[in-house]
């Protein structure tokens, strides 16, 4: 009978699983769909500078990492998990069927700035039920399966929000909009979470770094690492295209050699961290991933596309194993305040990406600017190597 049952818990938490990573992907690729759109959605429509226009995206990562805390600690603080999540959908799917209509530059601004606030509660939400739901020994291969959908989700949003954005940018966040609220009815009427113990204290739930300094490793590699894949996301598309003559369908094309084994990997290599340990493939991977980003700027055109599929394969070898650790070390009443440190981590090295790639190759060049990239991945793994030996052990903790 106790097999039976223990059988049949297992089964309802993989369909709620399911469930959470289709959250995941559509929360995702909803919102990132008007990336690929922005030269014509914002800098050609309200006659704005490159700079001014980067504030689209800017101000949307500035309202995750402010608000990755605040929603976090308050989830931690109430109990409250899905509720915060149904509502974060809905408001998201509102915000983001009104971009189109805002008829100032200051106003689209502003509810993208929202968007973000209302997106990153969704997002957290979803994640920290995922780390609630896992079993002992098996927080790699669900948070690894949470981290594919989301990436995939990145991925395929930037050729479909490109070629449904170049015809109607309306069409475009309607239907992101309308998938978003359907998310938020199916979290609401399927989603299965069961009660939790709350913090003692927003304050309390906000000094989770301060009391378990372990989860400060995956905070500093997602920092780097998402700071890397912002010099990917704008340094690499003008590159191609100031040195290679590359159009935005080359440059996508490239870049999907690097996102596609990214969502594909970091499943798997979410599991192979429960068997092998996260901490080990973390360096590794960083550091390998470190060494083929500074070949970035002096590779051939025809040899691009297999080092992108090298920075795709290490770049899930490293994602997969920070979620595996923020998953082992948070505390249960404080995972939400954990995710959202760790959402606002990579949300700042991503905005800080672009910024100092495009000053780099501005006063030095390209190359220069991957090698800087590159380079920041391998010293990151260095500066740690000698922390780690004062941190209490994390490979031993089940």
């Amino acid at each position: 009978m106790d097999i039976m049952l223990e059988q049949s818990t297992h089964k309802g938490q993989g369909k709620t699983l399911l469930l959470l990573a289709a959250l995941g992907f559509t929360n995702t690729f909803a919102t990132a769909v008007v990336f690929p759109n922005i030269s014509s959605f914002v800098r050609d429509r309200f006659a704005l500078s490159d700079t001014e226009a980067s504030l689209f995206a800017v101000s949307y990562l500035v309202a995750h990492v402010l608000f990755s805390f605040i929603w976090g600690a308050i989830s931690d603080r109430t109990g409250t998990r899905k509720s915060l999540l149904v509502f974060g959908y809905i408001a998201t799917a509102v915000l983001h069927t009104l971009l189109p209509f805002a008829p100032t530059w200051p106003l689209l601004l502003l509810l993208r700035f929202a968007e973000g606030a209302t997106n990153i509660l969704g997002f957290s939400m979803v994640m920290t039920i995922a780390m609630d739901l896992a079993r002992q020994g098996h927080h790699g291969r669900v948070m690894g399966m949470m981290g594919a959908s989301v990436s995939l989700g990145t991925t395929l949003a930037f050729p479909v929000g490109g070629a449904i954005g170049s015809s109607s940018m309306v069409l475009l966040c309607s239907i992101g909009g309308i998938m978003l609220l359907a998310c938020a009815l199916a979290a609401a009427a399927l989603l299965q979470v069961a009660p939790i113990c709350s913090a003692r204290s927003i304050a309390a739930a906000l000094g989770v770094l301060r009391d378990h300094r372990r989860l400060l490793l995956p905070y500093v590699f997602t920092f780097i690492d998402r700071f890397t894949v912002g010099f990917f996301a704008v340094t690499f598309p003008l590159y191609v295209s100031a040195v290679h003559g590359m159009d935005a369908t080359q440059a996508g094309m490239i870049l999907a050699g690097f996102l596609l084994p990214f969502s594909i990997l970091t499943w798997p290599f979410g599991a192979l961290a429960d068997k092998v340990g996260g901490v080990r493939m973390l360096l590794t991977g960083s550091l390998l991933y470190g060494i083929v980003v500074m070949f970035t700027g002096v590779v051939s055109p025809t040899m691009m596309p297999f080092l992108m599929v090298l920075c795709g394969v290490f770049a899930a070898s490293m994602y997969a194993p920070s979620l595996w650790l923020v998953a082992k070390v948070a505390p249960h009443e404080r995972r939400a305040s954990a995710m959202g440190g760790f959402n606002a981590a990579g949300s700042i090295g991503f905005s800080l990406g672009p910024l100092v790639g495009g000053f780099v190759a501005d006063t030095a060049g390209y190359t220069e600017a991957f090698y800087v990239a590159g380079i920041s991945e391998i010293l990151c793994v260095l500066f740690v190597l000698p922390i780690l030996k004062r941190l209490a052990p994390i490979e031993r903790d089940v």
